[in-house]
């Protein structure tokens, strides 16, 4: 047997295990979708979103050119993503309700917000 096989074998394995635990990419199609679905119209004003005329929470327009978001957090998609899913886990005065997204959810919504430059 060949000495090196054994360590292309452990490479392979290791390689379909960190693909199977991957999540899937980001789809800002179903984040708009998503949007309109847990009433985030009902507060802001969202570019593209029909309807999205809430005057409660700031305009998300150009949301993906700000610096800060939340007053404190560094905009990421990471960051954001976290802020969809828990709002008060960054300020537990915030007013933006806790809507129960998925955290994969979460990840599309800050994608379509991520389209907002």
């Amino acid at each position: 047997m060949k000495p090196y096989l054994p360590l292309i074998a452990i490479v392979l394995v290791i390689a379909c295990r960190s693909h199977e635990t991957a999540p899937p990419p980001a789809d800002p199609n179903h984040g708009k979708q998503l949007i309109d679905q847990y009433g985030c119209t009902t507060c802001h004003i969202i570019p593209g979103i029909e309807g999205a005329k809430g005057m409660i929470g700031p305009s998300l327009e150009h949301v993906a050119t700000r610096p800060i978001l939340a007053g404190k957090l560094s905009n990421s998609p990471a960051s954001l993503t976290q802020y969809i899913q828990n709002p008060q886990a960054s300020d537990p005065t915030n007013s933006m309700p806790n809507l129960g997204v998925k955290p994969d959810e979460a990840r599309d919504i800050a994608a379509y917000l991520g389209t907002l430059k």
